[in-house]
C-alpha cells in the first residue's frame, strides 16, 4: 500500500517544458524532496514514447508516486502510461498552460512549494475524459478536449514560439479570424440532440486550458460529468462577433453571450461537415466526428490539503 508520505519519489521530467526550463524546476523540486528524506528517481525520455515507456515502468514498480515536470502534455503522458496500476501522481508545473495545476490549486511559481505538497497534501481522486474516434483509436485527456475555432487557435499558438502565456493564444485568435470557418454541428450530450452552423465546440473536464482560458468555467474534475460549451455563428457579423466575444474566455465571461451554449453530461457525440480537428490538453489527436466521455474517479493525484 502506497504511503500517505511517500518515501520514494519518481520525477518524469520534460526537459523541453517551457522552452527548457524542465530540468531547472526537476533539480529544485529534486532537492526539496531529499530535504525532507524523500528518495528521488529523475527519469529523462529522449522523445515522447520512451518518456511514455519509462513513466509506465516506473508506475507498476516499486515507487509510491510518479511526479510530473512539465505541462499539461507531459500529465496527459503520465495518466496514459499509468492509468490502472495505482500509482497516484503528483504535478511539480514546468509548462506554459499548467491548467491541470490551476484547477487543483498546486502552485505556478515554486517547484519547491509544488513538491511540499507531496508531503503536507492529499491524495485526490479526479475524473479524466476520454475521446473515441470511428476507428477506435482512443487518448485520455485531464484538462479540455476543442474542436473548431478555438482548436485551430491551439494549433496555431503551439506553433508560435512567442509571445509567451496568454497573449500566444490572444495572437494566435486574431490570425485564425482572418479564415474563420463555420460548420455544421450535430451535437449529442447524453440523450439531448442539437445541430447548428457551429464555430467552436469545447468539452471540459477542468474550467480551462491554454494556460487560464477559462472555456468550461463551471466544469469540475470531481462531478462525474464533462461540460461542454458550444459557440454558434452569429446571424450577422460572425467576424466581428467572435472577435468581441473569444477573448472573453479568459474570465469565463463568454459564456453569457446570447451565440453561446453551455451544457453538462457524462457522452457528449459531436459531428461536423466540414470535418474538425480535435486537440486535448493542447496536443491534436485526430478529427471529427468523435465520441467523448468522462472517466470517473480515474486517478489520485497529491493536492493541497483542504
Amino acid at each position: 500500500m502506497t504511503p500517505a508520505t511517500p518515501e520514494h519519489v519518481t520525477l518524469l521530467v520534460n526537459p523541453y517544458a517551457r522552452h527548457g526550463a524542465g530540468t531547472r524546476v526537476a533539480a529544485e523540486a529534486a532537492r526539496a524532496l531529499h530535504s525532507a528524506g524523500v528518495e528521488v528517481e529523475m527519469l529523462v525520455g529522449e522523445d515522447a514514447d520512451e518518456a511514455a515507456d519509462l513513466a509506465g515502468k516506473a508506475a507498476r514498480g516499486a515507487t509510491d508516486a510518479l511526479a510530473v515536470v512539465g505541462g499539461d502534455g507531459t500529465i496527459r503522458l503520465a495518466v496514459e502510461a499509468s492509468i490502472g496500476t495505482g500509482t497516484p501522481l503528483a504535478i511539480i508545473p514546468a509548462g506554459s498552460g499548467n491548467d491541470v495545476a490551476r484547477n487543483l490549486d498546486i502552485p505556478l511559481g515554486s517547484p519547491a512549494k509544488a513538491a511540499e505538497i507531496l508531503l503536507t497534501g492529499r491524495r485526490r481522486t479526479v475524473d479524466l475524459g476520454r475521446v473515441t474516434f470511428p476507428d477506435g483509436h482512443t487518448a485520455l485527456f485531464t484538462t479540455v478536449a476543442a474542436t473548431g475555432f478555438d482548436a485551430s487557435v491551439t494549433e496555431r499558438a503551439i506553433a508560435m514560439s512567442w509571445p509567451r502565456g496568454q497573449a500566444r493564444y490572444t495572437l494566435a485568435a486574431m490570425r485564425e479570424l482572418v479564415g474563420l470557418r463555420t460548420r455544421h454541428y450535430h451535437v449529442r450530450v447524453d440523450d439531448e440532440r442539437s445541430e447548428g452552423d457551429v464555430v467552436f465546440a469545447a468539452i471540459g473536464n477542468t474550467t480551462s486550458y491554454g494556460g487560464g482560458m477559462q472555456i468550461t468555467p463551471d466544469a469540475s474534475m470531481s462531478d462525474g460529468a464533462l461540460d461542454v460549451t458550444v459557440g454558434h455563428r452569429p446571424p450577422r457579423f460572425a467576424r466581428t462577433t467572435v472577435a468581441r466575444v473569444f477573448p472573453k474566455v479568459f474570465s469565463g465571461e463568454h459564456v453569457s453571450h446570447p451565440m453561446v451554449r453551455t451544457l453538462r453530461g457524462r457522452e457528449i457525440e459531436l459531428y461536423c461537415d466540414p470535418p474538425a480537428a480535435v486537440s486535448i490538453d493542447g496536443d491534436l489527436v485526430g478529427e471529427l466526428p468523435a465520441v467523448f466521455e468522462v472517466v470517473p474517479d480515474a486517478i489520485e493525484i497529491y493536492a493541497p490539503a483542504a
